[in-house]
């Protein structure tokens, strides 16, 4: 009897330690200001994972763990507040039984390691190992870095600037050996039966560590350029509803009602200090029998406006018969097979050319089924019912030029703006400001629009460049090369803000280089898992 109550304390023991590093992450993430619990956020799952022998025992306990703070932070995903399409719930609940699996694979990989050197200093491989994970799920079609350690500092200003050099893994890293240090004082304190000087040695290094990215200057000055000739931009926030939008189109203002509804407010709020305008995630929807005509009238409407025009938009391409990617849509009652990709376009007045960029990376299941080219016989049974969830995969590389004021930018959609080093590409191929156009209106007024704007300060920072941010419902915003943030809106109201911005061609270090400090902490982590494969051979 006394075993058995034994057993369930420490159970309960170990299960207390799991909720305790899930609510230390969950609480760490926008939009509350929270994120120095990061900091000690592991160092609960580094204690529990010290009171486990069992590999399977081991895994359950992870996968409980960050289940949870899953739950905690991406809590929004499914639309369970707003919305309710079940489709949508169904992908927000699949979410939350992977996302553990995945955060479980560098914890099982890190207790390998720690079970195969039998080293107490064996937790010091942990940051290499979560930094390595990290940038595998940034990659490929799978890819979610919603929750990359970093992403939880943005309120920080003054300890993330380094991310020009290394990117958000580098401050994910510092989070990282910020919680080993304390899991290390934490033991310290108790094997020893007072606090003697290895103790104070080992606050000392905590808070040097806390405080050093502080110390990081960056002279603004060395921003701006010769060229650097300042652009007024405009952003227009409808907060039209996605699910008239895509669902109802013609029970609201139709198609090409909605772009001219666009048209008309840039035309309310523009003046002659205005040189862009820049509208939401697929905007401009034009009916495919009248295409070309009302693209004609679109630019003509911007000719009359007199002003520049970033907006998302549908682009259609259709395919000869019997060269269509198994991948692509069919159109009802026809032979002819197509695909739509969600694209942005900019159009100058007085000029014919038309700019387009297209998504290259896609939300998974929600805009394409992952590998849908391996598994083209899931499209059917997994499309959404709101008709957008077989988004044609793109290709561009496409840097935006303008005649007009003279500079070149990059312009992404959504999803697409929490990829560190794929927007750093684009940069390092010559733009000069950043645009990321978003809808965000899916998820109703919840902390998932609220993280997603505040991650695009990551890409101000690595790339020191200008993001202008237009959502359709909110929130959208301006970011200075500091990560400071400008005239943020509100979420679900109809907003016109404006604001200054440089183009900067300075590029970064973190710009030129990408992701290489995350390739060195994966080569570091390969290394380490083939000498603990070795040593427990020798071993045994």
């Amino acid at each position: 009897m006394k075993s058995l109550f034994t057993f369930d304390v420490h159970k309960k023991y170990l299960i207390l330690l799991g909720i305790s590093s899930a609510i230390l992450l969950g609480l760490s993430f926008p939009p509350l200001q929270l994120g120095i619990l990061a900091c000690i956020g592991f160092v609960p799952f580094l204690i529990l994972t010290d009171s486990i022998n069992s590999f399977s025992r081991f895994f359950r306990y992870s996968y409980f763990t960050f289940f949870l703070f899953s739950l905690i932070s991406l809590y929004w995903v499914g639309g369970f507040t707003h919305g309710k399409d079940p489709y949508l719930m169904i992908a927000g609940a699949a979410l939350f039984l992977w996302e553990p699996l995945v955060l479980s694979l560098p914890a099982f990989v890190y207790f390998f390691i720690k079970k195969s050197l039998n080293s107490k200093f064996s937790v010091i491989t942990f940051p290499f190992i979560w930094i390595t994970m990290e940038w595998l799920y940034a990659l490929g079609e799978l890819a979610f870095p919603w929750l990359h350690i970093g992403n939880s500092q943005t309120y920080q200003l003054d300890k993330i600037q380094f991310a020009d050099i290394t990117g958000v893994y580098g401050i994910s890293f510092w989070i990282l050996v910020i919680n080993v240090l304390i899991y290390f004082l934490f033991k310290q304190i108790q094997s020893s039966s007072k606090i003697g000087k290895p103790s104070y040695y080992l606050t000392l290094c905590i808070a040097s560590v806390y405080i050093m990215p502080s110390f990081y200057r960056v002279d603004e000055n060395s921003f701006h350029t010769a060229k650097g000739k300042p652009i007024n931009v405009g952003i227009i926030q409808p907060n039209i509803d996605p699910w008239n939008k895509w669902k109802g189109a013609n029970t609201f203002l139709g198609r090409w009602g909605q772009a001219q509804y666009y048209l008309k407010l840039i035309g309310q709020h523009i003046n002659d200090s205005i040189d862009v305008a820049v509208l939401p995630e697929s905007a401009i929807l034009l009916n495919l029998p009248a295409y070309s005509q009302q693209m004609q009238e679109f630019k003509s409407d911007v000719d009359s406006l007199n002003i520049s025009v970033i907006t998302g938009y549908v682009r259609v391409q259709y395919y000869e018969t019997g060269i269509a990617p198994p991948t692509s849509s069919l159109i009802k009652g026809t032979n002819v097979r197509y695909d739509s990709f969600n694209s942005i376009m900019f159009v100058e007045p007085q000029s014919n050319e038309v700019q387009t960029y297209s998504k290259m990376r896609l939300v998974p299941f929600a805009e394409r089924i992952p590998y849908a080219d391996k598994v083209p016989f899931l499209i059917e049974p997994l499309r959404w019912g709101v008709g957008i969830s077989n988004w044609g995969l793109a290709h561009d590389s496409t840097v935006f030029t303008s005649k007009k004021f003279g500079s070149k930018f990059l312009a992404m959609v959504c999803y697409e703006s929490i990829f560190p080093e794929f927007v750093s590409k684009f940069v390092d191929n010559g733009a000069e400001f950043l645009v990321f156009t978003t809808n965000d209106s899916w998820w109703g007024n919840t902390s998932g629009a609220r993280q997603h704007n505040q991650y695009s300060i990551l890409r101000a920072i690595e790339n020191r460049r200008w993001v202008v941010r237009c959502a359709n419902g909110g929130i959208s915003s301006f970011v200075d090369p500091m990560g400071r943030m400008y005239d943020q809106t509100e979420m679900y109201t109809e907003a016109f803000i404006k604001h200054q911005i440089e183009p900067l061609q300075e590029k970064t270090f973190y710009t030129k280089h990408g992701d290489w400090f995350a390739r060195i902490c994966a080569s570091i982590t390969g290394l380490i898992f083939l000498f603990s494969i070795g040593y427990r051979f020798i071993r045994k």
